[in-house]
């Protein structure tokens, strides 16, 4: 058995982890259960198949892990807690965090020793990969980790215990070439021990429908409200669209913690009448979203904390859907976006190359339909999520 961890599922954003766990045989786990505000309700369901690791109880933590520290694995044990709390060193707060990760890791890897378990599989190398890591270190159940975005770029992640987590699995699945070259260059981990198996999504579940040719043409703008979507640099943009003249509507779905500072940059732009926050859209009503769209846009740029995008799946969706996209040249993302071919690439916080990007295709619906057939024709090349989860499972069992 392959138990399958992340860290908050099921949760609305990553519906790509969903796709994935439905098309493998592996067993789901998720450190904690969602909030209220990560679901939607077709995504009630999946927490009746996931098994959570918290809580655990106090009982159980104390007795795992003097179990551990005591008993046969004890220098396992005390190797594995000394060596992951240096490498969240200097910061006391991350310190704290890994040693008590180290502890609920202990008590979790008792069960899955029990139930026999074979491999780990980790999605995203954030603090769930410090829970499979311990498990290998001290029950030596050997694991694998998938890298996307956050997991990697996110400044306070300290590097030294990036490094271990991720350099200690097996094997590691890199959704980009860019993240590849990333762990190479940042966590000098050599690419041969990475492989590149993207993300996908099923292409007969999104019609090729194409740019909408409604009036006046509606950007669309998938992604949850955070700073590094860029969606404050989509208002500035337009804005400028609105001084040229150019008629449009905005619709941008989602919702975060950057929500109420958009509402204010919405007003202070006079934006009302063209630009809506739309909130959160369940996953299954999409469709009727991305039929109404001309263009779908994301301005990804890097955040206060280091965040970036890797490859954005609800971009996969538009383009699947024939949309074509306008984005920035960030991480992975000219990997899926050709500019010219497949969409329209500007640098990352640049509100006025953004709005110049725009005006090209608000303007010119045979240069839409151009680009919307060339992002069609990208996805299903190289995103089609059943190859890609076959390359998965395939990965999934070679190392296990």
């Amino acid at each position: 058995m392959i138990a399958y961890l992340t860290h908050t599922y099921p949760n609305y954003s990553t519906t790509f982890t969903q796709a994935e766990v439905a098309r493998l045989p592996v067993a789901v786990w998720s450190l904690r259960r969602p909030p209220a505000a990560f679901l939607t309700p077709d995504l009630e369901p999946e927490c009746d198949r996931t098994r959570y690791v918290r809580p655990l109880g106090v009982r159980r933590l104390l007795a795992a892990n003097l179990r551990a520290a005591f008993g046969r694995r004890a220098g396992r044990w005390w190797r594995t807690v000394f060596a992951l709390t240096a490498a969240a060193g200097p910061h006391p707060v991350e310190m704290a965090k890994t040693k008590f990760h180290v502890f609920e890791a202990v008590a979790w890897g008792e069960q899955l020793a029990r139930d026999g378990v074979a491999m780990v599989h980790v999605q995203f190398a954030d603090s769930a990969a410090t829970y499979a890591c311990v498990v290998h270190r001290v029950f030596g159940i050997p694991y694998t980790v998938a890298v996307h975005a956050h997991d990697l770029f996110m400044r306070r992640f300290p590097r030294a215990l990036s490094r271990r987590r991720i350099g200690e699995a097996r094997a590691i699945r890199a959704i980009s070439q860019f993240n590849r070259a990333w762990l190479t260059e940042h966590l000098r981990i050599p690419p041969c021990r990475c492989e590149v198996i993207r993300c996908g999504i099923d292409p007969e579940q999104f019609a090729a429908v194409g740019p909408s040719r409604d009036e006046p043409p509606l950007l669309l703008a998938v992604g949850r409200l955070v700073d590094y979507k860029g969606f404050c640099y989509l208002l500035a943009a337009c804005g400028i669209l609105r001084d040229r003249g150019l008629a449009f509507r905005c619709r941008i779905i989602g919702g975060g913690p950057e929500e109420a500072a958009l509402r204010q940059q919405l007003e202070s732009l006079r934006l009302v009448e063209q630009v809506e926050l739309a909130g959160v859209v369940p996953h299954k009503a999409m469709a009727a979203e991305f039929a109404r769209a001309a263009v779908f846009v994301l301005p990804c740029c890097v955040g206060a904390g280091g965040e970036m995008d890797g490859i954005p799946v609800a971009m996969m969706e538009a383009m699947a859907r024939g949309l074509p996209v306008v984005s920035t040249y960030l991480t992975g993302i000219p990997e899926l976006v050709r500019d010219g071919e497949s969409g329209l690439l500007v640098n990352s916080e640049d509100a006025a190359e953004l709005a110049d990007a725009l005006a090209r295709v608000l303007a010119d619906p045979d240069l839409r339909q151009r680009l919307g057939t060339g992002a069609r024709a990208a996805v299903l090349a190289e995103y089609d999520l059943a190859a890609n989860t076959a390359l998965l499972d395939e990965f999934l069992r070679r190392w296990a």
